[in-house]
């Protein structure tokens, strides 16, 4: 994968959790972005990275949100 392809599918996660205004799981991002696992995960990374992603565990669930 090229990181190309990551920062598109990166702002297509931001995106959607920015519109969501809310906290999504993982999977609720898998069925609103349509990306295979992998790929979220590498968006995820790259939105971790510039700090515009926060992440929060709740009651054995792992959540994230848009900054």
């Amino acid at each position: 994968m090229n990181a190309d392809k990551i920062a598109k599918n990166a702002r297509l996660v931001w995106n959607i959790l920015k519109k969501a205004a809310s906290r999504m799981t993982f999977i609720d991002m898998i069925v609103q972005t349509k990306l295979h696992a992998t790929d979220l995960a590498y968006a995820i990374g790259w939105l971790a990275r510039e700090d515009r992603i926060g992440m929060i565990e709740e009651n054995g669930k792992q959540y994230f949100m848009a900054y």
